[in-house]
């Protein structure tokens, strides 16, 4: 049946109650909040299915929001002969009022910071609350999506990609 030992059991059984993936979103919600980014209160750092494309001004988020929505696994030829190295992948979106502001300046100081110091809360880094995960590479999208920009938005995203070793 396979080489089992106590410790790859109980990792078994500890994460039954919810997914590893899952867990790495409400871990980033939380170390995101812990930022404590200016003007970004503890309510509007969120975790849903789905990323930008369906936040509505209607919802009852107040900008500025981060969402944070899972990405597609990933099963790369690595781990050993009883685990597996899977990376989970979670996109993190920033979302502000921008009203198409017409210097290009005004608040992007502040977003780039944004941007700037979740990356190194994640990049290369262990993932605090996720036991399995022991590495993380982030990878940046435009400062600026040109598309959000057009409905009034400003938007960005980074894209966290979780190395976790698991037990088969």
């Amino acid at each position: 049946m396979g080489h089992w030992h106590l410790k790859h059991w109980k990792l078994g059984l500890a994460s039954t109650a919810s997914s590893v993936h899952y867990n790495c979103l409400t871990a980033v919600q939380t170390t995101i909040r812990a930022l404590g980014l200016t003007d970004v209160v503890s309510a509007s750092v969120v975790v849903k299915k789905l990323p930008l494309q369906r936040v509505q001004r209607s919802d009852s988020l107040t900008a500025p929001i981060i969402l944070i929505t899972p990405g597609r696994p990933v099963n790369p030829d690595t781990g050993s002969n009883v685990q597996d190295d899977i990376i989970h992948s979670v996109l993190v979106s920033f979302l502000d009022d921008d009203n198409q502001e017409k210097t290009l300046a005004a608040n992007m100081s502040k977003y780039l910071l944004w941007l700037e110091r979740v990356r190194k809360a994640f990049n290369r880094k262990r993932l605090s609350g996720v036991a399995t995960v022991y590495t993380c590479v982030v990878r940046p999208f435009d400062p600026v999506s040109y598309p959000h920009w057009l409905q009034n938005w400003w938007a960005s995203s980074l894209l966290l990609q979780f190395t976790s070793r698991e037990t088969r």
